[in-house]
């Protein structure tokens, strides 16, 4: 039994270990944060294993799951931080090559999109992520979602209308510090 898992698990995991990783902290962009994250997904993917060996498509569902735990990992941050006053203390180092307000003002938009992201239908936003953050083509997305292929496709472009709706303060002030330069 251990000798099948371990087989399994090098033939579905381990070739995607990286990509997972990615795309937890392309959500997560935090250190610690990333690493729980990907601990979560593994103990989810670990749990759900037969359903992922027998799903159209284990791959799309695998990073699926890893985008879920990332999603929940932040989740789980923002209530830490609400229930404690941090006091302004950050919680990851500041990039040096960065201005200090350029800093904050690259944390806050990223926040702001992930907040954007986590106000859409859940399939929207899954949808949106695999495809912008994953660039996994909409087979995949259709797989992982269980859906058909015009159905993810759907789910995406809807997403995006409301994501630009949602952020066009932000490119309205992307274009005005373009502008000034």
């Amino acid at each position: 039994m251990v000798d099948n898992s371990r087989r399994d698990y090098d033939a579905l995991i381990r070739p995607i270990e990286s990509q997972m990783i990615r795309s937890v902290w392309r959500i997560t962009r935090n250190r610690e944060d990333a690493e729980e994250a990907f601990q979560d997904a593994l103990l989810a993917i670990w749990k759900a294993w037969r359903h992922i060996r027998r799903h159209p498509n284990p791959r799309a569902l695998v990073l699926r799951i890893c985008i879920n735990c990332a999603h929940e990992t932040l989740r789980q941050r923002a209530r830490r931080s609400r229930r404690e006053e941090l006091g302004g203390i950050p919680e990851t180092l500041a990039d040096p090559s960065l201005s200090p307000s350029q800093q904050a003002s690259d944390q806050e938009q990223h926040e702001e999109v992930m907040r954007a992201i986590g106000t859409l239908p859940r399939n929207q936003g899954q949808a949106i992520l695999m495809k912008v953050v994953q660039e996994l083509p909409y087979s995949d997305i259709a797989a992982a979602l269980n859906c058909r292929e015009s159905t993810a496709r759907k789910h995406v472009a809807r997403a995006r209308a409301k994501l630009r709706a949602l952020l066009a303060h932000l490119f309205a002030s992307k274009a005005a510090e373009v502008a000034t330069q």
